[in-house]
């Protein structure tokens, strides 16, 4: 897994909700808090959360992940998938 896949599956993800806010895919850098942006709200972000630990075999530890302060950002996310994926 890279960090490429792990963008375009969560972007997948997200699609329909991306639609619903007319966002473009294309606006959804390493910086877009999916929180923040009222894209997700805390549920919606568990269960991304849990659909990511399914697709890709693992177990986020949220405790340790929240300690990151851009966690909910698209490259935060990203980042912490890629550091419990080599866990």
């Amino acid at each position: 897994m890279n960090s490429r896949e792990i963008r375009e599956y969560i972007i997948e993800n997200l699609k329909d909700k991306l639609v619903i806010f007319d966002i473009s895919p294309a606006e959804v850098n390493m910086d877009f808090d999916l929180v923040k942006s009222g894209l997700l709200d805390s549920m919606a972000f568990v269960d991304l959360i849990a659909d990511i630990e399914d697709k890709f075999q693992l177990e986020i530890d949220f405790e340790s992940a929240a300690e990151q302060d851009d966690f909910t950002s698209l490259g935060g996310l990203t980042s912490i998938i890629m550091n419990f994926g080599d866990a």
